[in-house]
């Protein structure tokens, strides 16, 4: 007949075991309407086996409250990603949360934004092909041009990579 002593260990390691949790969260918000960023997310979980990835949410995720997010689950490190309105949303939390790793900012949509000095590193992602969309402008970050437009460029082989990269680089 096992102990209370032995139950209590057992309960802890499968606790320990079974809530273990990878040290790098990545959230990711997409824009107004349907989200560019399924490229992004799957070669994050199939190519960096230190981060979890959270979707916002899809047709309206630039207005989720990405704070309540990381700090119900904090990690060791933080990582950022948003798309079109979704750059805005994650600039700002950015700014509320005590540290950024890595802020990726694809084709913000235009609202300039002002990168908090709590983001350690911040990527930003540029357009080479214009529309009527204004092109916003960031501050704290240089842009790296992706051949393409607003919606495809979440897409490109070339951004997907660095932010894989950049990503693997926080172990």
């Amino acid at each position: 007949m096992p102990t209370r002593l032995t139950l209590f260990t057992l309960l802890l390691i499968v606790c320990v075991v079974g809530c273990a949790r990878k040290p790098t969260m990545v959230v990711t918000v997409g824009g107004l309407g349907f989200s560019q960023m399924g490229s992004v997310r799957r070669a994050i979980q199939k190519e960096c086996p230190d981060a979890e990835v959270i979707s916002a949410g899809f047709w309206d995720a630039h207005k989720s409250n990405i704070v309540d997010v990381i700090k119900k689950s904090p990690r060791k490190h933080l990582v950022l990603i948003g798309h079109s309105l979704g750059c805005q949303t994650i600039a700002d939390a950015a700014g509320k949360v005590t540290k950024v790793d890595l802020l990726v900012l694809i084709e913000p949509a235009w609202d300039d934004i002002k990168v908090s000095k709590r983001v350690e590193r911040c990527l930003w992602f540029q357009r080479t092909e214009f529309s009527v969309v204004r092109q916003a402008r960031v501050s704290g970050a240089s842009p790296r041009k992706i051949e393409g437009g607003h919606d495809t460029i979440p897409h490109s082989p070339q951004l997907v990579a660095e932010v894989v990269k950049a990503i693997n680089e926080l172990r």
